[in-house]
């Protein structure tokens, strides 16, 4: 390739494909670490949703101070002790909910005021958000997802 205009072209493509596509395996927590040691629980009422790309955000007002009844587990994706954080009771949480396939069907089904619960772990790694595959809806279904790209791991360093 003799040509420079060319070249410089095809390397500003090429460095804009790798700089973008870093950012959207980062973001959606593919090079994360959630620990899997303590699962959050988050119930309260959902102050906002946002069901669009990348993917589905609800955001809660923790109103929830311990472990309701209930199976909760997931042995897959949950391994130690529920808990409920002093830190977030009154306090608005965003939850990222993955995989986008299951969770952007709930855009009719999640509404600002309703009362959901939400297990989630957290990013080991910074920014530290929170990440769901299970959520019991305001009508009592629980919808939940086995597997994701995301990587587990029993307890942050």
């Amino acid at each position: 390739m003799k040509n420079p205009s060319r070249r410089f072209i095809l390397s500003s493509a090429l460095l804009v494909l790798a700089l973008s596509g870093g950012g959207v395996l980062a973001h959606h927590g593919v090079t994360g670490q959630y620990d899997m040691s303590t699962p959050i629980v988050i119930g309260g009422m959902v102050t906002r949703t946002t069901f669009a790309p990348p993917h589905p955000i609800v955001t809660v007002r923790v109103e929830q101070t311990d472990i309701p009844p209930g199976n909760l587990d997931r042995p897959d994706e949950f391994r130690g002790e529920f808990v409920v954080r002093p830190e977030d009771i009154g306090q608005d949480r965003e939850v990222e909910l993955s995989p986008v396939r299951t969770f952007y069907d709930l855009a009719d089904r999640v509404r600002v005021g309703d009362r959901v619960l939400i297990v989630a772990l957290r990013n080991c790694l910074a920014p530290n958000q929170l990440r769901s595959s299970w959520i019991r809806l305001a009508d009592g279904d629980v919808v939940s997802y086995v597997g994701g790209l995301h990587r587990r791991v029993d307890g942050c360093n």
